[in-house]
């Protein structure tokens, strides 16, 4: 499909002028080629066209955007005074704030789908201009692109709010049981998980239907949310040979990944450091995922092997911590540090994403991650090119900025898609929820089993040192979207009012409430009750794809964000 008609088929019509006059810029651009040849007034006059376009774009955004959180601070305040009067906390009030925030949640993924479409529409219209002309507009307009961003990264905060505000109105203002900070019992699980890729074009829409089911995941509440919150940054360690990378890809018995992670700025003083292992022996075959903190200032002196497992238990038990913590952190550590030393372990590859997470605070049974921005970034030491000094177990001169526009091209690989992953504590009995159920199912999605981002990124950068590939590689070749085959998703109406799966809020609502009835009615020992064609056929459906072999042992106290 051309541009021209991707961008008629995706306006919206109440935002119709506002969006990029993409036809104009290309009738200017061709129109001026067949009367004469291209001169410097021409690129005058072009340019001047292309910034009031971008200007008008980037004001709407801005404008919509205020709107946004106007009305997002208006809910919180109507909110806090139906906590404040009981006379003020009827079930119809939470249902109109419920409502209201259900519209504004519409609004922010079409703002989010409207910036995609005019983000999309000068990135063609420039490469058409540098083609036709022979010119480099596209590079020489990157300072006016960065002035005035189209990118979807604001709307992410908002996202947050109208989450919180959300489950609040869901309570009706009773405080949510569980410490989302503990994160439950980190010690030894079972979770069954599948992964799936996220278009771009899709993943505000996905963000928003999650939303609506479990509230987005805030480990700190003491603090105002920010979008450095979501970071999360992982150091890859593996050898000139790729041994860690060979084991991983071909699920060898005992076969390792090893990552140092931390979360949020570069700043953090948390480092947590990491090891998956394939079947472990000492978990009777079982995959495990085990990690242990440390200070940044530590970090360095773990490495080269001058802060030992026994000093870094030591301190453990100076604070009291739990004795099984403690062993546990021994362990892990003097696996990490034998395995660095004997594979010879450097800093291979730095994963770079934004991760929002979906869960019930202190409830692991069903947790959702869409990690979006996700880039991989070289921080080895191969060939000619010093990346970090020998010591260093990260580049310095990389920070949490995506896209990273102050790396060579070179250096980076920046992911088309968004990550989503499922995760599931199927050893509890938890079945996938319906309603995810339909989402992994959808158009929206594209399932892609034992994705990793370490195999994606080596592969990328070192794929003339490797002997095997990941089989999803050919899939990076094809348009996964996919065209929406039933009503699921948000949607409008002929009056642009919200749809979800095609049905106005409450009338969806009340058909869960009658399938919930339905299923407690049919858990009593005898009693028969009549399921519409629409319910079996409901409960038919697809599940994620299972892969139930993980557990985790993580010693929980010792850290302070249980983000995996």
């Amino acid at each position: 499909m051309k541009f021209a008609e991707q961008l008629q088929k995706g306006i919206f019509a109440p935002w119709r002028l506002s969006y990029i006059n993409y036809n104009v810029l290309k009738t200017e651009l061709k129109a001026r080629q067949l009367d004469h040849g291209w001169t410097d007034q021409d690129e005058k006059d072009f340019i001047n066209l292309l910034e009031n376009e971008l200007e008008k774009v980037y004001d709407f955004i801005t404008a919509k955007l205020g709107e946004v959180e106007a009305r997002i601070s208006y809910c919180e305040r109507t909110l806090q005074t139906f906590m404040n009067n009981p006379s003020w906390s009827s079930e119809q009030n939470w249902n109109i704030m419920d409502d209201a925030l259900t519209e504004v949640l519409f609004d922010v993924n079409d703002l989010a789908k409207f910036t995609r479409l005019n983000y999309i529409g000068f990135q063609k219209i420039l490469k058409k201009h540098d083609k036709w002309t022979g010119l480099h507009l596209q590079q020489d307009f990157i300072p006016q692109l960065r002035a005035k961003p189209l990118d979807k990264q604001r709307f992410d905060v908002a996202i947050v709010y109208i989450s919180a505000l959300h489950d609040l109105c869901r309570l009706q203002g009773k405080p949510r049981s569980g410490n989302a900070a503990a994160g439950g019992d980190q010690n030894a699980f079972e979770r069954a998980t599948a992964k799936y890729w996220i278009h771009p074009d899709n993943v505000t829409e996905v963000k928003s239907i999650i939303m609506l089911h479990l509230p987005v995941l805030i480990f700190n509440k003491e603090k105002k949310y920010e979008a450095s919150d979501s970071a999360i940054s992982s150091i890859y360690y593996d050898n000139e040979d790729f041994d860690l990378y060979t084991g991983r890809l071909q699920r060898d018995e005992g076969a390792e990944a090893i990552r140092f992670r931390w979360y949020g700025p570069m700043e953090s003083k948390n480092v947590f450091i990491e090891r998956k292992t394939h079947h472990a022996s000492w978990l009777e075959g079982a995959s495990v995922k085990d990690r242990f903190r440390l200070d940044y200032d530590d970090v360095r002196k773990f490495i080269e092997y001058d802060l030992t497992p026994e000093e870094i238990t030591n301190r453990l038990r100076a604070k009291n911590v739990d004795e099984q913590i403690c062993k546990d952190t021994d362990f892990i550590a003097t696996g990490v540090q034998k395995s660095l030393k004997e594979k010879q372990l450097k800093p291979v590859l730095r994963a770079f994403y934004n991760r929002t997470a979906f869960q019930l605070p202190g409830d692991q049974r069903v947790r959702v991650s869409l990690d979006t921005d996700l880039s991989f970034i070289r921080e080895d030491n191969m060939g000619d090119k010093i990346r970090r000094k020998e010591h260093e177990w990260r580049r310095p001169d990389v920070g949490i900025d995506y896209p990273f526009p102050e790396l060579d091209e070179t250096e980076i690989c920046r992911f088309p898609y968004a990550v989503l992953e499922t995760k599931l504590q199927t050893h509890l009995g938890q079945e996938p929820p319906e309603w995810l159920t339909k989402l992994v199912d959808s158009h929206l999605v594209h399932e892609v089993p034992r994705f990793s981002k370490y195999l994606h990124g080596a592969c990328y950068f070192f794929r003339d040192r490797m002997p095997l590939l990941p089989w999803w590689l050919p899939e990076m070749d094809i348009d996964i979207r996919k065209p929406r085959a039933t009503n699921f998703g948000l949607t409008r109406s002929k009056s642009f009012k919200p749809l979800i799966d095609g049905k106005y809020r409450r009338a969806m609502e009340d058909e869960e409430r009658r399938l919930n009835n339905v299923a407690k009615t049919e858990a009593v020992p005898g009693v028969k009750v009549n399921v519409d064609n629409d319910s079996k056929e409901l409960n038919k459906a697809t599940k994620p794809t299972p892969n139930t072999d993980l557990k985790r042992r993580t010693p929980a106290s010792t850290y302070s964000n249980p983000q995996n």
